[in-house]
């Protein structure tokens, strides 16, 4: 950890989005839209995180802000390539109406948007990629996708009280993923157009 690392978080949550917003400037693909909301989602969390530290994460909106960012972004990818990411974001939605529910009922679908959310940005591109669907470049939304799960998974598992890592590991581990993740995300939308929505 260094000193100022939270705002770096901020920069590169800032670049995820102006990156959606060129995206979409180029296209206007529903991709782009989706991913633009995620990252601003992505954005206030990192502003909460540099403003608040840890408290952050008790904050009445962090758990949907928090699942929007992965869920949006997985429908977004799918988006880009197929008609039926209606159905996804269907499932983003009913995951968050369940965490409003809250109880014990809450903790169940924070996980599973997060799991599968993360499964979908890390290997989707890498089948379209294989299928020489989308150029090869896509590959590097999944290794952002990767860095999303895990820093997602450990947050979403720590919130619901049930850690997959020691408290202090994911604290010491916290900005360094969602900054690589955000700025990797980025950097591979851009390389890809979008995973070729955007061109």
């Amino acid at each position: 950890m260094f000193p100022g690392e939270e705002w770096v978080t901020v920069i590169s949550a800032f670049a995820l989005l102006g990156v959606s917003a060129m995206l979409y400037s180029r296209a206007r693909h529903v991709a782009a839209i989706l991913w633009a909301i995620s990252s601003l989602c992505f954005l206030i969390i990192t502003i909460a995180l540099a403003t608040m530290g840890l408290d952050a994460l008790q904050l009445s909106a962090t758990p949907y802000l928090g699942s929007l960012y992965p869920g949006l972004l997985a429908t977004g990818i799918i988006a880009s390539r197929s008609e039926y990411w209606k159905h996804y974001l269907a499932f983003v939605v009913l995951m968050l109406i369940l965490i409003a529910v809250g109880g014990e009922l809450a903790r169940i679908p924070r996980v599973l948007v997060h799991s599968i959310s993360g499964l979908i940005i890390v290997f989707l591109p890498l089948i379209l990629a294989a299928r020489k669907q989308v150029s090869a470049t896509a590959i590097v939304v999944s290794v952002g996708g990767l860095l999303i799960s895990v820093g997602g998974l450990a947050l979403a598992t720590l919130m619901a009280g049930k850690p997959l890592l020691p408290f202090e590991t994911v604290v010491f581990l916290l900005h360094p993923l969602l900054f690589l993740s955000a700025f990797v995300m980025a950097a591979g939308l851009y390389a890809s157009k979008g995973l070729g929505c955007c061109e």
